[in-house]
């Protein structure tokens, strides 16, 4: 994927040293990737750029489906099926589905084509979860056991709500909000707790909402997912990492949020009950990482806006320069290195978005942890 190396490989070796904690042999399975080449985004992907950024990481699977195609999805759909069909095993695919465009009928052609489940995006289709056809995608995907992967964010109304209720009337399907469920996860925790098939992916960049997922969801409704090719194996990996260490997670149990659950749930197991969610960390932290991840969410904000991130990168790096021998140092010296990356990457804005805000949020993700060695 373009613009990543320079991060990946400034990234590369803490990730190894963070993910050492995890047993040998622990198989990472991503939850969420995409493959395409028309999303009026301009992102794309393939599969062998899927599998390349699973082997940056060391990762060994992924769930992969169809980018947005403004022509329907029924020929995407046979193109994922068929790469993950020859990736030995490395990917599986869910069929992405229009409500609006006879989805019961394509979800019943592509599961028997060997899809395992399906995946919505209300806002690209311009649907809500209680629009016609929605309910008959879950019920059959409860017939099947199948995981229905739901595009979680601003602007889909009553997201939450719907996404619960439909879970609480079809137990057999298996909900994922992607990014964190961030839209509602103020107030859906709650739900989490009384619907063991609700579940939340990791495939999200803020520090403070992850942190918050880790802290109020119980670990066993928690998958992790990298969102490529916008997001990144090596950096959602070390946020699935950090964040739940940060949280107190014991490692057999990050292990099976990095991927042994979604491939039991996969073969038609019940959701396992993986412990109670953690509660909020108590303390209050390192006083100047907090500092650093403020000014760093102001300049990437402003930078994914079209604004100079110049200020804000700067008063992050500023807040970074505690002396040699203040306890934060160590932390704060990758920090800064990862900042300053960002401000020599800005000169080449717009165009060069995923350089400064790469560095930028990798920075923030560690400011943000610092309960956690690195």
């Amino acid at each position: 994927m373009p613009g990543v190396e320079e991060f990946e490989s400034s990234m590369v070796e803490l990730y190894r040293r963070q993910a050492s904690v995890l047993a040998a042999g622990t198989e990472w399975f991503d939850a969420h990737t995409h493959i395409g080449f028309n999303d009026p985004d301009g992102f794309r992907a393939s599969a062998q750029d899927i599998l390349a950024g699973l082997d940056a990481a060391g990762h060994r699977r992924a769930l992969v489906f169809s980018s947005m195609e403004p022509d329907g999805y029924r020929e995407a759909n046979d193109r994922v099926i068929a790469d993950a069909a020859a990736s030995g095993g490395r990917l599986r695919a869910l069929c992405r589905l229009n409500p609006h465009d006879d989805p019961l009928a394509e979800a019943r052609r592509c599961l028997e084509a060997g899809a395992v489940g399906i995946k919505l995006h209300p806002r690209a289709e311009r649907f809500s979860m209680h629009s016609d056809g929605v309910e008959g995608i879950v019920e059959l995907a409860g017939e099947h056991r199948s995981p229905i992967m739901i595009h979680a964010g601003r602007g889909i109304p009553a997201l939450g709500r719907d996404t619960a209720d439909l879970a609480r009337r079809h137990p057999g399907a298996r909900l994922i909000l992607a990014h964190a469920g961030i839209s509602d996860l103020a107030w859906i925790w709650r739900e989490a707790l009384e619907l063991p098939n609700l579940f939340f992916d990791t495939a999200w960049w803020n520090v403070a909402d992850l942190q918050a997922l880790f802290a109020l969801v119980p670990p066993g409704h928690i998958l992790y997912a990298s969102d490529m090719p916008y997001g990144h194996a090596i950096f959602n990996g070390l946020a699935l990492l950090r964040c739940g260490l940060a949280a107190g997670l014991a490692p057999e149990v990050i292990a099976q949020i990095a991927g042994s659950h979604l491939d039991h749930l996969l073969a038609g197991g019940d959701p396992l009950d993986l412990g109670p969610a953690p509660g909020p960390p108590r303390g209050v932290g390192a006083p100047n990482a907090a500092r650093v991840v403020q000014h760093l969410t102001g300049a990437i904000s402003r930078t994914m806006g079209g604004s100079d991130p110049f200020e804000s990168l700067v008063l992050a790096q500023l807040a970074c320069a505690v002396p040699e021998d203040d306890a934060e140092r160590p932390l704060l010296a990758i920090c800064e290195r990862l900042i300053e990356r960002s401000l020599a990457a800005r000169e080449g804005l717009p165009a060069g978005l995923r350089q400064v805000v790469g560095p930028a949020v990798s920075a923030a993700l560690l400011a943000g942890t610092p309960s956690v060695a690195v």
